[in-house]
């Protein structure tokens, strides 16, 4: 047999659209084609990783407090396109 006989009866559609990532300005791309995140500063990455652990158990959150307020920096605008939200 060359083929199936099944047909599929809902119209074709035109997807394309939810993969990209819909940022704006200068695009960013892996050695693989696909777009990344633009770079971000060194400050801005201690302080999105200060951002992340502040209420993390076992540490003191008055550090990390002031921490946060030493490295506080304007963030990178990027929206992520992704089902679940950035924690």
């Amino acid at each position: 047999m060359s083929g199936h006989n099944y047909k599929n009866p809902s119209k074709a559609q035109d997807l394309s659209h939810l993969e990209a990532q819909g940022s704006k300005g200068e695009k960013y791309y892996d050695k693989d084609g696909w777009e990344i995140s633009p770079p971000i500063s060194d400050r801005e990455c201690i302080y999105r990783c200060l951002e992340n652990c502040q209420y993390l158990a076992g540490l003191d959150r008055k550090q990390v407090s002031r921490l946060m307020d030493d490295f506080k920096t304007k963030k990178t605008e990027f929206v992520r396109n992704e089902e679940y939200p950035v924690l």
